[in-house]
């Protein structure tokens, strides 16, 4: 539950606060299940459960949570974690109803191999490959890599994919992105502008994305259609007045060392469409954007690898000060 959540993460953050510049380590949340958080010497700090390789916390050195879990979040080492940023792998959605929605990865145990500390960053790089467990779910044989890289400024997050077979396979991957908001009723999404995407709503039609600010009114699950090789930059703001975002997002996809057009999901369930661990009125401070390879499948090369890339770039925003007055905070992209 998000109350366990909440009372974990408090305490690592006190126990960081007591001893000024600790460093990143593996350390424990909800549910007694293993994870590894990430301290930068800025403040700034990142938490990863190892269940799913699910990013569960980022927070600039203002200590604000740039990440959303649901009150109703399980966490028992075998349901995926609602929320976060679970790792979407070899399939998105269920088009092989013999297999778990969106794969199996966010609900599998990664392996931790590394986690350090330099002056620029904090990194932690997790692992998951084939098994007997994978085996039983889907035929291919593969490396998964997830790698957090945690900067005063913004979180860097990459997922490689590699192919260790001698003959190609056909796979999706996707991060799917909660990023924390005050109220979806509110927020714009900009970026999109121009482009096709399918609209999983309206019975999977493709449509054309005529408006500069994406707004969601209602029950939205769209994959924008990747466009042009190369970064896909997104802008999510609090409403439509606002100009300054909340957040910046760069978004990359890359196959066998090849730029590729990145696919953008952006999803929220409305209280019409949230599932049993994410209780109404939770749907209305988060937005999905995702960046991901899922408007079709895409085939990887035998030895190949693929890799999608997210930073979320916090920027300034609107928020509570002392006596409930409203403040804005102003980041820099130094982390000042």
């Amino acid at each position: 539950s998000i109350a366990c959540f909440q009372l974990v993460y408090f305490a690592s953050t006190v126990a960081v606060a007591a001893t000024l510049g600790a460093m990143s380590s593996p350390s424990k949340g909800c549910g007694d299940l293993d994870t590894v958080v990430l301290r930068h010497k800025s403040g700034a700090s990142a938490e990863i459960y190892l269940h799913g390789a699910t990013l569960c916390s980022y927070k600039t050195n203002d200590g604000r949570e740039h990440i959303f879990v649901s009150p109703g979040a399980i966490f028992d080492g075998k349901k995926a974690i609602r929320g976060g940023v679970p790792v979407v792998f070899p399939q998105f959605g269920q088009p092989d109803t013999a297999m778990p929605q969106h794969g199996f990865a966010r609900s599998s145990l990664w392996t931790l191999l590394s986690v350090s500390d330099s002056a620029e960053a904090s990194v932690a790089v997790l692992e998951l490959s084939t098994s007997e467990s994978t085996r039983e779910k889907w035929p291919g044989s593969f490396m998964l890599r997830f790698e957090a890289r945690l900067t005063a400024a913004n979180l860097t997050m990459m997922l490689s994919v590699k192919n260790t077979m001698d003959a190609p396979f056909s796979f999706n991957a996707l991060l799917h992105t909660y990023l924390k908001i005050p109220d979806v009723g509110r927020v714009s999404i900009r970026g999109l502008k121009g482009g096709q995407y399918i609209d999983k709503v309206a019975e999977g039609a493709t449509k054309d994305e005529n408006q500069e600010q994406v707004v969601l009114p209602s029950f939205t699950d769209r994959v924008y259609i990747g466009g042009e090789d190369g970064a896909r930059i997104v802008t999510v703001h609090s409403d439509l007045a606002e100009d300054q975002p909340l957040y910046e997002l760069t978004n990359e996809a890359r196959i066998a060392g090849n730029s590729q057009p990145c696919d953008i999901v952006v999803w929220n369930p409305f209280e019409a469409a949230s599932p049993g661990d994410l209780p109404p009125p939770a749907f209305k401070n988060f937005v999905c954007v995702e960046p991901g390879l899922v408007a079709r499948f895409w085939d990887l090369p035998a030895q190949a690898t693929a890799e999608l890339t997210q930073t979320i770039l916090p920027r300034s925003a609107l928020q509570s000060g002392q006596g409930g007055l409203d403040v804005v905070v102003l980041r820099h992209s130094s982390g000042a």
